[in-house]
């Protein structure tokens, strides 16, 4: 019990410090994307470079990740501020909306079938034991 909540705190740090650091690059750089995007890109690539998900960013992000919701309470609620802006561009809203979960529902297509491709190769390459 004790290892598994040093383990969350230690991801959770590690979380925070990746995030720190986007905060500096996005200021250092005049980046023009938020740093909590930013942050997301390194940590994937440390992820994709290491090729796992270390077990405590797995137990640091399972309650933040549980959670979700809250995070996105306040971008929501905050949109009833602006209802005249988006009344104004609501054309150019809505199709950026429908044009972005279009492009994002074919890549995740086309990455779902590359997956099951390798995942059907590997399964042909296992031997069978009934055999």
């Amino acid at each position: 019990m004790m290892t598994t909540m040093l383990r969350g705190a230690f991801g959770f740090l590690v979380l925070t410090l990746i995030y720190l650091f986007a905060v500096f690059l996005f200021h250092a750089l005049s980046l023009p994307v938020p740093p909590a995007l930013v942050g997301i890109l390194i940590l994937l690539l440390v992820l994709l470079v290491i090729k796992k998900v270390p077990l405590s960013i797995t137990i640091a992000a399972r309650p933040l990740l549980a959670h979700m919701g809250l995070f996105l309470l306040p971008p929501m609620i905050s949109v009833l501020l602006f209802l005249d802006v988006f009344n104004q561009h609501a054309v150019v809203l809505l199709l950026a909306i429908v044009g972005s979960t279009l492009l994002s529902l074919v890549c995740a297509f086309f990455l779902s079938q590359k997956i099951l491709k390798r995942v059907e190769l590997r399964l042909k390459q296992v031997p069978d034991p009934d055999e």
